[in-house]
């Protein structure tokens, strides 16, 4: 009689037991932590370019050419046998700047003999286009082409007993080493004025040198240095351009100054056809862990969160980076007692500036654990909560960024007498990166630069 009473009275317990197993409470579940990953230690950078410049007016142009030009252009013989010219300067150069040529007008007098007779000295202005190419060895070759008379010219012009000339022919057919002249001249000029090499080197050199910018901030900007692109040559409004891009990977670092790399050597020129002239400085702004809780944990914790007769409250919450996911740690009480973990992947919005979560979907562990203990807390509203309530608008911080990036980017001193200067317009995602105890998201601020010389 006492064995069947105790018999019974454990097949009654066993079976409120299994009641209270199946409904998931009675008992504490706690899932494993999810499996370390990995981290990507290094954000994907972007190159950009900045330009180097060097420049001069049609004014200083005229100036050289008028002092350097020589009175006579030419005197020797011409195609016509027994005939010889006599070309000299009649009057100052003009030099003008458009279409990315430089034009040159050349006032010439210019008197045609053969044997005792001579033409009357005659004086049109000889037309010229120059353009400039920058050769491997960083010289400045100008390349002249003539573009006729401004003048007309007789067809023929009859010299004594001899048979009719051509003067227009005979101008044009003495042009080539007057084109040789003013390109050997012109060449030496923009050498002169544009000394590419020792500036660019100048700026090369100092550019990988880690630059306090923004001393309020503690920001440092970093430049490495890639390559090196000759643009061609810029010439309009009577202002001519020669610019080289220095493409490189920019950042703006906030905290200690970075720590300097081995000076990478002057690279060859590439030519540039069409490049992005765009500066890009990388820009990152960090989101802690502890910030995301203290937004989300007065919205979730100690909230009943149910559906279909069954609710669980939110006790504990933690957050942490794992990979390049987020893992959502939980504390439940109610229909369910026990310890979980969630995953979900990070995102920024740039049209709202928003951070949020997506694909927020139980731990693998968790899962696993759930599906013999608790099927209908898998499918419940706490993984629509979590995505609801984890997000913060990031606004002020990228307000900051970009405050800062500009100024940082108004006047930038590389080297004595040479300066960055430059105006930020946009600012772009990056991406997010996913780091142990927090975010890290990356911008780019876009924007022109140019390196000026004092």
């Amino acid at each position: 009689m006492h064995f069947f009473r105790a018999t019974t009275y454990l097949i009654g317990l066993m079976a409120i037991i299994l009641s209270l197993s199946a409904c998931g409470g009675g008992r504490s579940l706690t899932a494993q932590r999810p499996q370390n990953e990995s981290f990507l230690t290094e954000p994907k950078k972007e190159s950009s370019s900045m330009n180097i410049t060097v420049e001069a007016s049609t004014r200083d142009l005229t100036t050289t050419l008028d002092r350097l030009l020589p009175k006579e252009l030419y005197k020797g013989a011409t195609k016509t046998k027994g005939l010889t010219a006599s070309v000299l300067r009649n009057g100052p150069i003009v030099v003008t700047a458009a279409d990315n040529f430089i034009y040159l007008t050349v006032p010439i007098a210019m008197s045609l003999s053969s044997f005792a007779l001579e033409t009357p000295t005659i004086t049109p202005k000889l037309k010229f286009k120059v353009t400039a190419k920058v050769t491997p060895d960083w010289k400045v070759n100008a390349e002249v082409y003539y573009m006729g008379l401004s003048d007309l010219l007789a067809e023929e012009v009859k010299l004594g007993f001899l048979p009719a000339i051509k003067p227009r022919s005979i101008v044009e057919g003495v042009t080539n080493p007057i084109q040789k002249t003013i390109s050997d001249l012109i060449s030496k000029k923009l050498n002169d004025q544009f000394p590419l090499k020792s500036q660019v080197t100048k700026v090369w050199t100092a550019a990988q040198k880690p630059i306090l910018v923004e001393k309020n901030y503690s920001a440092w900007l970093k430049i490495t240095p890639e390559e090196l692109l000759l643009y061609p040559l810029h010439a309009q409004n009577n202002l001519v351009k020669l610019s080289v891009g220095l493409k490189s990977v920019a950042e703006l670092n906030v905290g200690p100054e970075p720590p300097s790399r081995a000076p990478i050597p002057l690279p060859n020129l590439k030519l540039a056809n069409g490049a992005d002239r765009t500066f890009r400085v990388a820009l990152n702004t960090d989101l802690s862990y502890k910030e995301l809780l203290a937004i989300a944990s007065p919205l979730l914790l100690n909230k009943e969160l149910g559906s279909d007769g069954k609710s669980v409250i939110l006790k504990e919450m933690d957050l942490y980076g794992n990979g390049d996911h987020l893992v959502v740690k939980v504390a439940v009480t109610g229909s369910i007692e026990g310890i979980f973990y969630l995953t979900c992947r990070p995102v920024f919005n740039p049209q709202s500036n928003v951070f949020s979560v997506e694909d927020v979907e139980f731990d693998m562990e968790t899962q696993s654990l759930l599906l013999r203990s608790a099927d209908w807390f898998l499918h419940g509203v706490i993984r629509s909560k979590i995505q609801e309530k984890l997000n913060m608008n990031l606004t002020q911080k990228l307000t900051d960024a970009r405050e800062m990036a500009g100024k940082a980017l108004t006047q930038v001193k590389l080297a004595d007498n040479v300066v960055l200067t430059g105006t930020v317009s946009t600012v772009k995602l990056n991406g997010v990166m996913v780091r142990k105890d927090k975010l890290t998201v990356q911008l780019y601020t876009e924007g022109e630069t140019s390196i000026v010389y004092h």
